[in-house]
């Protein structure tokens, strides 16, 4: 049976993936696989049920309206769009960060 959606990635969120992989495997390389497993199963599961990331909560209506939902990936957040049969991952960002900035910057 052929999956009703497919991922695709933005070219940030590659560069997020590698930055990520690159800072974690300079001190344990395991632990960066380890890390790109957790996402690789969160975003397969996106497949099966794309809507169990919460909707951005922001004061801004603007922000909510366009559509970003985002799943937790300790201590990962990963920002994505549902456009009709695409999951579009947009960025995948260290929740530390300012993320909101970066995402809409």
């Amino acid at each position: 049976m052929q999956p009703k959606y497919r991922i695709e990635y933005s070219d940030a969120a590659i560069l997020d993936v590698d930055e990520m992989f690159s800072y974690i495997a300079e001190d344990n390389i395991a632990a960066a696989e380890i890390m790109a497993e957790k996402l690789d199963v969160s975003i397969r599961r996106l497949i099966e049920y794309p809507e169990m990331g919460a909707m951005l909560n922001e004061d801004d209506f603007v922000l909510v309206k366009s559509g970003y939902r985002f799943i937790v990936v300790k201590p990962y957040l990963m920002f994505y769009r549902i456009i009709n049969d695409r999951i579009v991952i947009y960025r995948i960002l260290h929740g530390r960060r300012d993320y909101l900035r970066e995402l809409f910057d």
